[in-house]
């Protein structure tokens, strides 16, 4: 619980990097490319080509590696269970072998895949929010997703919600945190005891956690209509960006180190 308030999603960290520089929208369309072309990738060669690139844009980017770390974690059972379900379950070339269990070369291939996937996918969207401040975040996701106005798609509507989420899990997180510290405060124990037991400690959060969520949900609400936000329909753009020759030079960086990442593939 101690470490929720570290977990680096949702939180934007201002600093004089190129990675700060960049258009919003490159970042986005960055971070999404590199999710996809890890699924696209079936064998681990061409995943570290992408995660040891995504690593270097963080380095660049002088993220905390702290909060990078924490965000793993938060995710690291759904990388375990991923991963075991994968050793487990997938046909292949048998090397050991005990009961009803075996483990194969298949097993082993995709458990590593899929983890570093999902390793990947977790600090590409933590770096992308922490490098993205929340306006020029929704004015990129607006940007992107406007060839579907024509369609009466939603674009600021749905391009809020997705910045607002975003943006609101650092203090579902915290109060997460909050609740927490209070409940061991007055006895309660959520680190002992076996994996069954932990989940059990955990569900006395859950009430007052959504009771909280809903109150601030609230209040934003009744923020944004006292300054008069009624969704997108006429609203102007105090600032509007255009791609640079570095916003060009990174989507060709990107471009090359996909086109890697596929080749290994083969």
């Amino acid at each position: 619980m101690r470490d929720l308030n570290r977990v680096g999603i949702g939180r934007y960290y201002p600093m004089p990097s190129p990675v700060h520089a960049l258009d919003a929208r490159v970042k986005i369309a960055g971070a999404a490319g590199l999710i996809a072309l890890s699924f696209a990738c079936g064998r681990p060669s061409g995943i570290v080509v992408l995660l040891a690139f995504t690593l270097f844009v963080v380095y660049l980017a002088k993220l905390p590696p702290l909060q990078l770390l924490a965000s793993l974690r938060s995710v690291f059972i759904l990388l375990a269970v991923t991963a075991l379900a994968q050793l487990l379950f997938s046909p292949g070339r048998v090397l050991w072998e005990w009961g009803p269990i075996s483990i194969t070369n298949t097993g082993i291939q995709n458990g590593v895949v899929y983890s570093m996937r999902l390793a990947l996918a977790a600090v590409a969207i933590c770096a992308l929010t922490m490098t993205t401040d929340p306006v020029h975040l929704l004015s990129g996701l607006e940007g992107l997703m406007a060839p579907l106005r024509p369609l009466r798609f939603p674009v600021h509507e749905t391009a809020m919600i997705l910045t607002t989420a975003l943006r609101f899990l650092p203090v579902l997180l915290g109060k997460a945190g909050e609740i927490a510290r209070a409940q061991e405060a007055r006895g309660a124990d959520f680190s002992s005891g076996n994996l069954l037991r932990r989940a059990r400690s955990l569900l006395p959060l859950l009430v007052p956690l959504f009771t909280a969520c809903f109150r601030d949900a609230e209040e934003l609400g009744t923020a944004l209509a006292a300054r008069g936000y009624f969704g997108g329909g006429g609203r102007s753009r105090y600032r509007s960006s255009r791609p640079g020759m570095g916003d060009l030079a990174a989507l060709a960086i990107l471009a090359a180190v996909g086109w890697l990442a596929l080749w290994l593939k083969l």
